[in-house]
């Protein structure tokens, strides 16, 4: 397998504040931990912690003034803005021990279902594995073209390569192929019935005015006061 070295230096001092220095001067703050060594604070090129980028988790030689260490990144942190590294995580590993570590699962191929209108779910998209040092892969390929409708594959399916094993529960589903969701439409709702106005057929009698009904009242008076002849 694929070994990448990378040039570290060991730093004495430690802290927050130290670490935002380091950064200001393209430097990248890393801890080394784990084996049989202590715990140890370094520094590294921002060109060196580039190459660390996407790697996954491989096994990483780290060349030192007096010497090399073995490990694998257990942490990359970003900055803010996930433009590059800002801290490093490194763990020992011994050459002849079982790790457990954890590896990204890759889908290869079109599914039958898929092309006769499935849905694919990739359920489970990492795994941990135990193996040696040497033998850590750097995915774990799944071929999926063969899966039909309705058709589940579970981790007891999958094929890993010689040396290596898992404890994930043999039954649970890695990926898996189904019918589209119909999504139910909701009926419109009845449009409301507006009232009709009323109708008036009958118009009614302008209201008199008060001048009107004055003449009109002295126009009665005289009829009833009118002499006979």
């Amino acid at each position: 397998m694929e070994i990448s070295v990378v040039k570290v230096e060991r730093r004495d001092k430690k802290g927050s504040k130290e670490c935002r220095r380091l950064r200001r001067n393209n430097l990248v703050p890393a801890v080394l931990y784990g084996g049989k060594g202590k715990n140890e604070m370094l520094l590294l090129d921002k060109k060196e912690a580039g190459k660390l980028i996407g790697y996954g988790t491989r096994l990483i030689e780290l060349t030192l003034p007096d010497g090399t260490e073995k490990v694998i990144v257990k942490e990359l942190k970003y900055n803010a803005f996930q433009e590059s590294i800002s801290h490093i995580d490194f763990t020992r590993v011994a050459m002849d021990e079982l790790i457990t570590i954890q590896v990204e699962i890759i889908l290869k191929g079109i599914p039958k279902g898929a092309k006769e209108g499935g849905v694919l779910e990739h359920t489970l998209k990492h795994i941990n594995i135990k193996c040696l040092p040497t033998a850590i892969p750097d995915k774990i390929e799944v071929d999926v073209s063969g899966l039909e409708m309705n058709a589940l594959l579970r981790v007891k399916d999958l094929v890993l390569p010689p040396g290596i094993t898992t404890n994930v529960n043999p039954n649970v589903t890695v990926v898996g192929i189904h019918m589209p969701k119909v999504e139910e439409v909701a009926p419109a709702p009845a449009e409301a019935v507006l009232a009709e106005p009323e109708v008036i057929t009958q118009k009614k009698p302008a209201e008199e005015t008060e001048g009107a009904k004055d003449e009109k009242e002295k126009k009665d008076s005289s009829k009833e006061h009118k002499p006979r002849t």
